[in-house]
């Protein structure tokens, strides 16, 4: 399930812009042969999952300012290219140390890899990045030191593309994020970020590093998703009611997540608008029984409370083997 979560420059998640579920495929010849995924074209990978959220989030968003912000895994010619083509911002976290600035596609004489190419560049500012407790990971904050500069994003020499057409090389940024002095035993922090936007200032630079950090509330979601309504011990009698549940229970994640987030920042932030008024009012008999419904409109801080107070009827749902029928009436 691959998903784009869209958030706010504040951190508030604000709804899914694109969801695509599908079985992995395995090229049954050499699967694990890089030769063999060179010769296939990007549409044929599983990879293309990223440009294809791309376009989609473009359609969606084309009159409004909006950034995609993706790790490692779409750290790739194709995506940056069909980001230009589309002219949508984009910024990703670098995963290969390749050969940038070549002046031929066989230039092997004073090639520089973006890493060197990037560190050799001078030091611009410091700051701190909080960072989240994950599994062994332990809460801290980091002071990191910051680096930029510009490259040119030369396509791979191995593409099956330069076949039948000239593949353009693409002009990007790179912010090069580390930390010098990391607690002992801990992993040192170090980011190297890719965009097309403008890098002039320490200012660019720092705003884009705060939007990626804003990139772990897609992990949250799935942590929403799979910890808190256990999806994974989902087990339906089909492909397709499993595809409706699981974009049922997305859309619950999402609302359960905003809506955390919410009663933790701004608690007084009237429920309505969040929830309807049909939606509060049974959620209030539900945790208060025997209780008449208030005069007032609950906040959202006494939402947050009563929510999970009613998770027994999700697991009613699990226990008596529900969630087929209940997906069954969603699905009509």
């Amino acid at each position: 399930m691959h998903t784009c979560l869209a958030v706010s420059t504040k951190g508030l998640p604000l709804g899914l812009l694109h969801q695509n579920i599908f079985p992995r495929i395995l090229h049954e010849e050499s699967k694990n042969s890089t030769k063999h995924r060179d010769i296939l074209p990007v549409e044929e990978k599983e990879s293309y999952i990223w440009i294809e959220a791309l376009a989609k989030t473009k359609e969606l968003t084309d009159n409004i300012e909006v950034v995609t912000v993706c790790d490692r895994e779409s750290d790739f010619y194709d995506f940056f290219k069909t980001a230009n083509q589309l002219d949508a911002k984009v910024l990703v976290r670098a995963r290969v140390n390749r050969a940038v600035n070549k002046i031929s596609r066989y230039a092997s004489m004073d090639v520089i890899k973006l890493w060197d190419h990037i560190e050799a560049r001078p030091e611009v500012g410091t700051f701190e990045v909080s960072i989240p407790k994950y599994e062994k990971r332990v809460a801290r904050t980091a002071t990191v030191s910051v680096k930029f500069g510009s490259f040119r994003f030369n396509p791979p020499v191995n593409h099956i593309k330069h076949r039948t057409e000239k593949l353009p090389d693409l002009d990007m940024n790179a912010i090069y994020v580390f930390e010098s002095n990391p607690p002992a035993g801990v992993d040192a922090i170090e980011w190297m970020l890719l965009t097309n936007f403008p890098i002039i200032l320490f200012a660019d630079a720092l705003e884009k590093i705060k939007w990626y950090c804003l990139r772990w509330r897609i992990e949250m979601f799935f942590k929403v998703l799979k910890s808190g309504l256990r999806v994974e011990d989902c087990r339906l009698g089909s492909s397709d009611r499993l595809v409706k549940y699981l974009a049922i229970m997305s859309i619950i994640a999402w609302r359960l997540f905003m809506i955390t987030l919410l009663g933790r920042t701004d608690p007084g932030k009237p429920c309505t608008d969040l929830l309807s008024e049909y939606e509060w009012k049974v959620l209030f008999l539900k945790v208060n029984k025997n209780k008449e419904l208030p005069e007032e409109t609950p906040s959202v801080g006494e939402v947050v409370i009563w929510i999970p107070r009613n998770n027994h009827i999700m697991e009613r749902l699990e226990t008596t083997g529900g969630s087929d029928r209940w997906m069954a009436n969603c699905s009509r």
